[in-house]
Parts: C-alpha cells; sequence; structure tokens
C-alpha cells in the first residue's frame, strides 16, 4: 500500500537529520478510498505535537504520487520488544517495565483525544488501531505513537465507518468497535490495556479466530491475566480488568485516568525504578544491532542484576514450578549476584507467612494499680481449695491409670511421633525465601531437602541458583554440576550449562 523510505533532511550546508518518507504505492495512488486514508493520517499528524507521538512534518503530491515526511525513531517496535524478551527467556515484560512503557502510551493518546482546533473546538480524535506495531520504542527509551492511517476525528472529512467495514487490527479492538457502535477515546483505552495484559502476560486477553474474539470481547469473557502470570498482584489485575471493560462506562474514562492508575501502582510497587530503565532494556535486548552499527552502551551492573533478579522470579512462578523451557538468557547475566533487597521485585503470592518481631514493652513510668487478683491470691481458702482441686485430680488420674492397667515407664509407639517434613515442603519454603531475595535464608531449605532426598532435581537447581545469587560461584557450580549428571534431560540443564561455561573451573 505504502512504501517507507529513510532519508536525510537538509536544513542548511553540514546540517541533516534523519526522517522518513512514506510514499503511496502508484497502483493504490488511484484508489479514492485509500488516497483518502492516507490524506486523512497527514491532516490529523501534522497537528499532534507530543514527544510520545510520531512528529509529521510535511505531506503532499510530487509527480502524482503523494509522500508523508515524519520523525524517524532510532529503535524498534514494541512488537519486536516482546518477541526479543521472548527470545531472551522472558515470558512476558517485568512489571515495573510493563507498566512505565503503557504510562508513556497513555500520554500520547491523552494529548491526540484532547487535541482541539483553531477555534478551541475538540476535535475527537480516536486512534482506533493501537497494537504493538504501532507502539515505537527508541533505544533511548522513548515510547511513541505511530500510524494515524485509520484515526476518526471531525476534521477528517469521514466521521463514521462505513457500514459492514470494521477497521483495525482484530484481537486489539474494543467490543464496540466490533459491534460497530460509534467509538469514542474509551476505545482507545481498551486497547492500551490489551498492550498492557500483552506486556505483563506474554499473549493477549482474548485469542482464537474473529469469531471467537468477537464473543469473548463482547461478553467481557477474558483470559484470567493470573492463570498466565501468577505474580500478579491485585491491584494491576484491578487496573487490568477496568481497563478491559467490555462496556464503555465501565472502563477508564480517558487515556489520563488510566495512566494516573498506573503512575501510583508505579510509585507504590517500582519507587526504585530508574528513569533511563527502557533505554537499558532496549541497550540489552538488541545488543547485537547496537554493535553492528558501531554504537555499543555498556550496561550498568545493577541494571544487569536486576534482569537476573527479574528473570530468577520468573522461572519461580511458572505453573510447573520446576522452571521453563524458553531459551535461556545470555550467560553474561550469570556474571552477577541478584540485587539488593529493596530493589527486588516484589514476592510471589504464594509465601509462608514470617513470624512478627518480638516487641518489647517499655518499663512504666508509674507504678501500676493494684491487680484484682492479689486481694483472693492472699486468702488461705482459695488455697485450701486449690489444694481440694489437686488431690481429687491426682486421684482421678490414678484411679484410670489403674484401670486401663497402663505402666507408667511405657514410652509412646513411634507411630505417634510427629513426622518429618517432606521434602517438597522444603523445597517450597527455600523457594519463597529465594523469590523474597534472601538467598542465604533459601539455602538452608534446600540443603534440607537434600538430605531427604539426595537426588532431588528441583532442590539442587534451587541450591545452585541461590549460591549463584549470593555469589559463590564454587559451590553454584558444583551444585549446577550435579544437576547436569543426575537430571541430564531437563530443560533447566540449558541453563546450567550456559553458568558452568561461563564460570569454569
Amino acid at each position: 500500500m505504502a512504501m517507507v523510505y529513510r532519508a536525510k533532511y537538509t536544513a542548511g550546508p553540514g546540517i541533516t537529520k534523519s526522517v522518513v518518507i512514506k510514499r503511496v504505492l502508484s497502483e493504490y495512488s488511484e484508489d479514492p478510498a485509500f488516497v483518502e486514508m492516507f490524506l486523512n493520517e497527514a491532516r490529523i499528524s501534522v497537528g499532534l505535537n507530543h514527544g510520545n507521538i510520531v512528529q509529521v512534518f510535511d505531506f503532499g503530491q510530487v509527480d502524482g504520487e503523494y509522500f508523508l515526511a515524519m520523525e524517524f525513531v532510532d529503535g524498534q517496535p514494541l512488537s519486536r520488544v516482546m518477541k526479543r524478551l521472548k527470545g531472551r527467556g522472558f515470558s512476558w515484560m517485568p512489571a515495573p517495565l510493563a507498566v512505565s512503557t503503557v504510562i508513556e502510551l497513555c500520554r500520547g493518546l491523552h494529548h491526540a483525544h484532547t487535541r482541539t482546533d483553531e477555534q478551541g473546538v475538540p476535535v475527537g480524535l480516536v486512534h482506533r488501531d493501537i497494537s504493538p506495531d504501532n507502539v515505537l520504542v527508541s533505544y533511548e527509551g522513548e515510547v511513541k505513537v505511530a500510524d494515524f492511517g485509520i484515526a476518526k476525528a471531525r476534521l477528517a472529512g469521514r466521521p463514521q465507518t462505513e457500514v459492514g467495514v470494521i477497521k483495525g487490527k482484530y484481537p486489539y479492538l474494543a467490543p464496540e468497535q466490533l459491534k460497530q457502535w460509534p467509538a469514542d477515546a474509551r476505545a482507545d483505552v481498551y486497547a492500551a490495556g490489551v498492550v498492557l495484559f500483552e506486556l505483563l502476560c506474554g499473549e493477549r486477553p482474548v485469542t482464537g479466530n474473529e469469531l471467537e474474539i468477537f464473543q469473548r470481547a463482547t461478553e467481557g469473557r477474558l483470559t484470567p491475566a493470573r492463570s498466565l502470570n501468577p505474580s500478579l498482584d491485585d491491584d494491576l489485575l484491578d487496573i487490568l480488568k477496568r481497563a478491559l471493560a467490555p462496556m464503555p462506562g465501565d472502563r477508564y474514562q480517558s487515556a489520563e485516568a488510566l495512566q494516573q492508575s498506573l503512575s501510583d501502582w508505579l510509585g507504590a510497587n517500582a519507587v526504585r525504578l530508574p528513569t533511563h530503565a527502557r533505554k537499558l532494556l532496549m541497550t540489552w535486548a538488541f545488543q547485537e544491532e547496537l554493535v553492528a552499527q558501531h554504537r555499543p552502551v555498556p550496561l550498568p551492573d545493577s541494571f544487569v542484576r536486576q534482569l537476573q533478579a527479574w528473570r530468577h522470579a520468573r522461572l519461580l512462578v511458572s505453573p510447573s514450578g520446576t522452571g521453563t523451557t524458553d531459551t535461556p538468557p545470555s550467560p553474561a547475566m550469570h556474571e552477577w549476584p541478584v540485587l539488593p533487597a529493596e530493589l527486588v521485585p516484589k514476592s510471589l503470592p504464594r509465601r509462608l507467612p514470617e513470624p512478627p518481631a518480638p516487641v518489647e514493652n517499655p518499663a512504666p513510668d508509674h507504678p501500676r494499680p493494684p491487680s484484682r487478683l492479689s486481694p483472693l491470691l492472699s486468702s488461705d481458702a482459695f488455697w485450701l481449695k486449690l489444694m481440694s482441686v489437686g488431690i481429687v485430680v491426682i486421684f482421678g488420674v490414678f484411679i484410670l491409670v489403674r484401670i486401663l492397667r497402663l505402666p507408667r515407664s511405657q514410652t509412646p509407639s513411634s507411630n505417634y511421633l510427629t513426622p518429618p517434613t517432606p521434602p517438597v515442603f522444603d523445597y517450597e519454603r527455600g523457594r519463597d525465601l529465594l523469590a523474597q531475595g534472601d538467598p542465604a535464608a533459601a539455602v538452608w531449605w534446600f540443603q534440607e531437602c537434600l538430605q531427604k532426598s539426595h537426588d532431588n532435581g528441583d532442590c539442587l537447581l534451587g541450591l545452585a541458583t541461590s549460591y549463584e545469587a549470593l555469589g559463590q560461584w564454587e559451590e553454584a557450580r558444583f551444585q549446577y554440576q550435579r544437576f547436569v549428571e543426575g537430571h541430564p534431560l531437563r530443560p533447566e540443564v540449558i541453563t546450567a550449562h550456559d553458568f558452568l561455561e561461563a564460570h569454569p573451573p
């Protein structure tokens, strides 16, 4: 339909700027509907000026061919970022990074939704095609909305979609769009919710053919987010539920409202997240591309350790409880221990309660009033009654023992001894402590598990991971070697081999 070129804009001698030229193919330039859609994008985009929207500089017609000159975003579409993360061992994007990305997306959408004309009259702009393909992430970590080609606005000349025509990517369309009802900014809020769901869970909330998507989306029968990512907390689940409500009136009423809820969650759950975290993620995910362009960016040790902590948390919350078959990350990630406790992600929903810390009662500054029991305890009648009751109890026990003929020296049977804790409990306790950022305590429980089950693969892997998190490379290497020799067919052997190759003896 259109060809996209990278070009250079020359503003003056020695002053150039990279731009993108979008040109309509000749076979489509005679199609009035396509030309109208292309001009619609130009009319709308030229008037948008926001850091989270791809800026359009110029448009026109040359030799009968329409063109659009727009900002060049040096980065990747969000869809490709997600694909690369899965290839590096992440089934989903870590929640703080996913939330911060959608916050930027909402900022751009809110600017578009609230745009006014020269007289201050709202334009009523709706993108209608929000998806990971139309969200660009630069190598600097910027998030930009692109492709307003099918956007609806009062100034576009075609405020309504033709009957029987549904525009946009089906899995991301709001229920009112699927039903061909009038759509407003809340349709883009729904699409942003689908993008957030996909980032947090690795899958869309509704999958299948068009008929299945239509039925499930319009009825609100979405895949439960926690069934795909058990580590999601209740606050994030509530945000997803409201953003993906099937009825527009139950949804966030603006992209800014969704942005505010996500900002509140980020401030409460990832207060130490660096502002350049997305830039570091893009650098880590696309190292090969950046090196090929002779522009490698060094990664801070703290961020690499944070990625390792996120990856460990993902392995521990996998549905099987024994890891995953996803492609393991780069061996370089094993060169770092885990982060300090304040930067480790939130613990898993399934965790054992910790005993409360003892509370020392301060000494009172004034003498306490006499207790009501004092007169009772000083009474002779009280002690006589207590002695009588004691004698009766002792005599009753003596008679009962004689009746049952139970020798006093008989020891309890071994059948009544408290059974030892099973290895499964030890493993689960160690797993939870590791996820909570306490690998030193996790080591003890994994060792207990191995004493009861010497070749338990889960406990061997957990013990090796704990030593690795503590930076005790020799102990980690020994346990990884035991795991490889004892369980050569398990998928986690790939991760063990990566560590052994990165830490030779």
